[in-house]
């Protein structure tokens, strides 16, 4: 995302500078605040944040505007912003359900692994769970128990949770880990316990390391998210406020749904390094 974010504002002339705000660290979320005025401080023309809560940074947020810094979110903020791009995460998990259920048996028993408590993530467990019951399979778990959860979102964290459902659901026919990261986790769990290859499994983001998977015949699909088309969503949003002088007015847009990569699929995917410029980003300010 962010380097479709930085091609697109590259050919405006816009310099595009990255900051980090960890939420896995002490003092979350008001570090996105920090985050935020260190940004501000150093004279930027415009702001684009990617929401981990839709409750924060207000208060950065409030301030950058009140000077005339434009904001643009990926995700919606439950406070006022120029714009927004939005994933469609409930119809991502719906899809993904759907696809597992073409290569299982109607009532099927089936487990998802949930993710942090990120907008995004919470939004795809939902449709992952409407997807699940609404496809006539079975749901054997609660996604939103913290040890069926990959709370620290990588993949160590998704091993332990795999580890979990495995252990209190034996003879899974699909499992599904909300994104790729976790699926790498799930991966190392499923081997431990020699049960790799056993349920069907499907992930989302279209990761070059879970389309590999794919093609190797570990998993089943991966949604593709289109990550650059989404920051380049973001960027033309910035190019419409600042080149062109519009005001947004809190206009929000959705980012493309994406495809399934399935077997088929995975051998003509091009990696995102070899779809248009990839240049170097700017770290920190």
């Amino acid at each position: 995302m962010a380097h479709g974010l930085h091609n697109r504002l590259e050919a405006h002339e816009i310099e595009l500078r990255v900051i980090f705000a960890d939420f896995r660290k002490p003092g979350w979320p008001g570090t996105a605040n920090d985050a935020f005025r260190v940004g501000v401080s150093a004279g930027v023309d415009a702001v684009v944040v990617w929401l981990v809560t839709p409750g924060e940074p207000a208060e950065g947020v409030a301030e950058a505007r009140s000077q005339g810094i434009p904001v643009i979110t990926l995700e919606r903020p439950r406070f006022s912003v120029d714009a927004s791009v939005v994933w469609p995460n409930f119809n991502h998990g719906v899809y993904m359900a759907q696809h597992l259920a073409t290569l299982l048996d109607p009532g099927a028993r089936v487990a998802v692994i949930g993710g942090p408590e990120v907008v995004d993530d919470t939004e795809l467990v939902l449709g992952l769970v409407h997807g699940v019951t609404g496809a006539g399979l079975q749901l054997v778990n609660d996604p939103w128990l913290p040890q069926y959860r990959n709370i620290t979102d990588v993949a160590t964290g998704g091993k332990e949770a795999a580890l979990s459902v495995l252990n209190d659901y034996p003879g899974l026919d699909g499992l599904i880990p909300f994104n790729d990261e976790t699926m790498l986790g799930t991966v190392e769990a499923l081997r431990k316990v020699g049960r790799l290859g056993e349920p069907k499994m499907v992930s989302r983001n279209g990761s070059p390391w879970a389309v590999q998977a794919v093609l190797d015949g570990v998993t089943h699909g991966t949604w593709d998210i289109e990550p650059l088309r989404i920051g380049e969503m973001l960027a033309d949003l910035v190019i419409r406020q600042l080149v062109h002088g519009r005001n947004l007015d809190g206009l929000c847009q959705s980012s493309p749904i994406g495809r399934m990569i399935t077997p088929e699929l995975a051998k003509s995917w091009v990696p995102w390094n070899e779809r248009g410029a990839w240049g170097p980003l700017h770290e920190g300010l």
